[in-house]
């Protein structure tokens, strides 16, 4: 490994954890795993550095289109990468990107893309290994460090190794649901992701403030999302719920926002319960 990177090592290696907690962990909680490797990248220059080189010009929807269609005609309907970094990468962040903020609804995707799939189990199986190890492994690469196996194509062999490893853990006498519900994050990691993802909402909000007719009410919109994402940067819980109460009175009559604040209300409620 470049020596270069020495100084960063601890968030380099937090991507690829963050990467592997989805690998191998479960459906039910997808999408903190999801926020938890955007996170990750955000706290890492080097990474965040390396795909926004990638984003350059990038159209996810035209893409992801492309390769919707190339995995039809040439993958029995199973989206598939192509062994090209330079392509894996813009794509698994983006998609990662529309997943988390709730642009693309991640059951319906997995459907979708992954038909010979016969449960959600399975499904999240290839997506791990079809886009997220892809993904990790593309980056390793990119900062020369060895790579690990690429995932099968055949979601039967896929399946296999997973209930291979649910055979070992029930040999060993553990419950299941009790390793599911083993899962779950610190206080502090929590409001790191809540934090994060409200944050990443805000930006979509932003983007879509030119819907916004009335030029006063746009305004005052925008400095609201303005001081949430300030709440965000200085991770003050009080100020943050506040602004957003403030943010659902002022702009929930808005229709094309009503999403993006139904997501962040959702955020702040799972935080909470």
């Amino acid at each position: 490994m470049d020596n270069t990177y020495t100084e960063s090592s601890n968030e380099i290696f937090n991507f690829f954890s963050a990467c592997d907690e989805f690998i191998e962990g479960k459906f039910i909680l997808a999408d903190i795993k999801i926020a938890k490797i955007l996170r990750s990248i955000s706290e890492s220059n080097i990474i965040y550095d390396l795909i926004a080189e990638s984003l350059i010009n990038y159209d996810f929807k035209k893409e992801y289109e492309y390769l919707h269609n190339d995995s039809t005609e040439h993958h029995n309907g199973i989206l598939t990468l192509p062994n090209n970094n330079q392509v894996i990468i813009p794509f698994a962040f983006s998609l990662l990107v529309e997943i988390d903020s709730k642009q693309i609804n991640f059951n319906e995707f997995l459907a979708k893309e992954f038909p010979n799939a016969t449960s959600q189990k399975e499904e999240y199986t290839v997506f791990a290994n079809q886009i997220i190890l892809p993904f990790k492994n593309a980056v390793k690469q990119e900062l020369g460090f060895e790579d690990e196996e690429e995932g099968e194509n055949d979601i039967s062999t896929l399946v296999q190794k997973e209930n291979d490893r649910i055979d070992r853990i029930e040999e060993e006498g553990e419950d299941l649901e009790d390793e599911e519900d083993a899962e779950y994050l610190d206080e502090e990691d929590e409001e790191k992701l809540l934090f994060d993802r409200v944050s990443r909402m805000g930006n979509i909000i932003n983007d879509k403030l030119i819907f916004i007719n009335k030029a006063m009410r746009r305004s005052n919109v925008e400095l609201l999302v303005n001081a949430l994402q300030e709440a965000c940067k200085i991770k003050n819980l009080t100020i943050l719920i506040a602004i957003v109460m403030a943010l659902n009175e002022m702009a929930y009559k808005e229709k094309k926002l009503r999403k993006e604040l139904d997501e962040i209300n959702n955020i702040c409620l799972e935080f909470y319960n």
